[in-house]
């Protein structure tokens, strides 16, 4: 069993209520195995920063056991990138230690991150144009 977050990449309603509405319909757009459109660039560079400081699962050869010690559920990671959502696996035991890191990163890049176990949406914060 692992531990999931969503990464959105446009902006959220302020009400949690309409948020996870507007999740779940994105969500399932996402499900979709039609949708083509490419993955949003946002989301590319979350992975690169993710994978900087914690391999993606699918690089470590079958036969490493220092793959235990990755924090990623499933891999690779970018099968799990969308064009308007994305989603990240985690392994239970290391969640206290990889999802703020991954809510920093994301909110630097304009991504929302949504917690279904906990029903928390951590926002992005909006950034004013002057």
């Amino acid at each position: 069993m692992s531990f999931t977050i969503e990464l959105l990449v446009k902006p959220l309603p302020a009400g949690d209520e309409k948020a996870w509405d507007m999740i779940e319909a994105i969500g399932d757009a996402y499900d979709d195995d039609d949708d083509d459109r490419p993955k949003a660039p946002a989301l590319l560079a979350l992975h690169e920063r993710l994978t900087a400081r914690y391999p993606c699962l699918s690089s470590y050869a079958p036969d490493d056991d220092s793959s235990d010690a990755c924090p990623w559920a499933d891999g690779p990671m970018l099968g799990n990138f969308g064009h308007d959502m994305g989603m990240l696996a985690i392994v239970p035991s290391r969640v206290d230690e990889v999802l703020p890191f991954i809510i920093v990163t994301a909110h630097a890049l304009g991504i929302s991150v949504a917690d279904g176990q906990s029903g928390e949406i951590h926002r992005a914060p909006r950034v004013v144009k002057r």
